[in-house]
């Protein structure tokens, strides 16, 4: 596994988290970070146990055990839609999203598929809408896009659109021009292109251009590490920045606890030697003298 991984936690949600920097020390218990996708950025074999160092949502959380949780597979990134006709939710949406009603969830939603976990050994992609993630969906259950890099040219009154829905409809233009196709949905004969830093959509029937070689057929999920790894280097600097941002925070609480001391320190010192400190000294001494 890479150094830095992900996993759905899947553990008794009373378990304790510990301390970062003392993992003796308990924190709180596992409790609403259960069922939640963590960054881990260590582990560590305890007895016969592993405990992880977890990250989620840019904080640095604790160590806690990790036995059924479920580790997370990068692979390449993909643009999708759900096809909610075939369409049937797998119960462990259920066990880790909670109530959700994934017909309307996906409906005219376009997501994003960049990793994926394995459930009684079958393969559940991981759906993001705006880096949240919003399930788990069967790689049959999709519509992938290809990733294209290609100029065409466009008629100035062929239909364009502002969003994937084709909900709002853009205004022709005064002539014809080119653009660049980027996103193609061989299954929805969608395209996403871009002209001049704007982004619009049109139906492929409306563009002169042979779309033959990409509609291959995509295969299932599988593990990119490369992926995982660029992914990675742009995290670990978050992730470093959360851990010394921590150790500087609990080092100026110890200089406080210090600053303090030393100043009761000198106050005790300053009031033991004044003239009124010898005398509550002396009267101490004499006290003690007659319960003598």
């Amino acid at each position: 596994m890479p150094y830095v991984f992900q996993l759905i936690l899947d553990e008794d949600s009373n378990q304790d988290i510990f301390e970062e920097f003392d993992m003796e020390q308990t924190k709180t218990t596992l409790g609403i970070y259960n069922h939640k996708l963590v960054t881990v950025i260590s582990v560590q074999q305890i007895d016969e146990g592993y405990y992880a160092l977890f990250k989620h949502r840019g904080e640095v959380i604790g160590w806690t055990a990790i036995d059924g949780s479920h580790y997370v597979y990068p692979k390449e990134a993909e643009s999708v839609k759900v096809n909610l006709e075939t369409l049937i939710p797998h119960p462990f949406n259920r066990e880790i999203m909670g109530p959700m009603n994934l017909m309307i969830e996906y409906k005219d939603r376009l997501l994003s598929s960049k990793s994926f976990v394995e459930v009684d050994g079958e393969k559940l992609e991981m759906l993001f809408l705006k880096g949240m993630l919003r399930g788990f969906v069967r790689s049959e259950d999709l519509q992938k896009s290809r990733v294209m890099d290609e100029i065409c040219l466009l008629k100035a009154d062929a239909p364009r659109f502002r969003d994937s829905n084709f909900s709002v409809e853009l205004p022709p233009r005064e002539e014809d021009f080119e653009a660049e196709i980027t996103l193609y949905f061989p299954d929805l004969g969608l395209v996403k292109l871009q002209h001049n830093n704007r982004i619009f959509w049109m139906h492929d029937t409306d563009i002169d251009f042979d779309f033959t070689p990409y509609n291959a057929y995509i295969a299932e999920a599988k593990e990119d590490v490369h992926q995982y790894y660029t992914e990675e280097r742009q995290k670990v600097k978050s992730i470093i920045e959360a851990l010394l941002k921590k150790q500087i925070q609990l080092e100026r609480e110890a200089d406080r606890a210090k600053t303090r001391l030393h100043r009761i320190e000198t106050l005790y010192k300053n009031l033991r030697e004044s003239k009124l400190g010898r005398i509550q000294v002396e009267l101490w001494k004499r006290r003690k003298r007659r319960a003598k």
